[in-house]
């Protein structure tokens, strides 16, 4: 009797090599725009694109939610590599980027580099476009397990201070919205209370009612109005006076 054929195994650097060269969801060859979760994946952003509008992501990356979960890379092309299985490479030491050696990605420009790199050259800024960086902003593509969980219990802390710092931007404009309704109650109501508090209109009185008991009334007021006009007429003769003079 034969032996039933096992099905061949998966060649572990064929595997490595793909996970490099080609996009983690579509498993087409890598290629400008790409991407890069918060996890090391890589992927074609347009595919990743299509897949977040169709609601087609696998549950293995059910930790992308949206393109603001992706971090855009630039993949330094390897020269002549056009139809070369791997077409991009270091630019500081020239390594391709194959998975024989470990890459990382800058989170704040987005800039592959080989890890020997920036073991060789220290330095606080990127070597391709000298933005500054920490070490926070490291990001291993591909990386092993380990690094991997330190990605993810990253991520989840991002989030989790990102939900409360939204939570508390949320209660602070409830919180404000309140208060500014009782102040406007507040008002309405001081306003309200000032209508029923004004004072009637102040009555008019002639100074001539309040004139000393031995004064003369009409002379009184006139001390206080203008409102006893004389007497005098003016005549042709007497047009080019001085008014009030006789």
């Amino acid at each position: 009797m034969y032996l039933a054929k096992k099905p061949d195994k998966a060649d572990p650097n064929e595997a490595r090599l793909s996970r490099f060269t080609c996009c983690a969801l579509s498993g087409e060859p890598l290629a400008a725009p790409a991407v890069m979760d918060r996890l090391g994946n890589l992927f074609n952003k347009e595919a990743l694109v299509e897949a977040l509008i169709h609601k087609r992501l696998p549950k293995a990356l059910s930790h992308i939610r949206g393109l603001k979960d992706m971090i855009p890379i630039h993949l330094h092309p390897k020269p002549n590599a056009a139809d070369q299985e791997v077409r991009f490479q270091c630019p500081v030491t020239g390594f391709e980027f194959n998975g024989k050696s470990q890459f990382l990605a800058l989170r704040g420009c987005g800039h592959v580099l080989s890890v020997k790199a920036l073991k060789e050259v220290k330095s606080s800024s990127c070597l391709v476009c000298h933005k500054e960086f920490d070490e926070t902003d490291k990001m291993p593509i591909n990386g092993t397990e380990e690094e991997v969980e330190v990605l993810r219990q990253r991520m989840e802390e991002e989030r989790g201070k990102l939900k409360e710092k939204k939570d508390k931007k949320l209660a602070n404009g409830l919180s404000g919205s309140k208060h500014a309704a009782a102040a406007a109650v507040a008002d309405a109501e001081k306003l309200e209370s000032g209508k029923k508090g004004e004072a009637a209109p102040a009555k008019r009185f002639k100074a001539a009612d309040h004139a000393p008991a031995h004064a003369n009334k009409k002379v009184y007021a006139s001390i206080f109005t203008s409102s006893n006009k004389s007497d005098f007429r003016e005549t042709y003769s007497c047009r080019s006076l001085p008014l009030g003079r006789n």
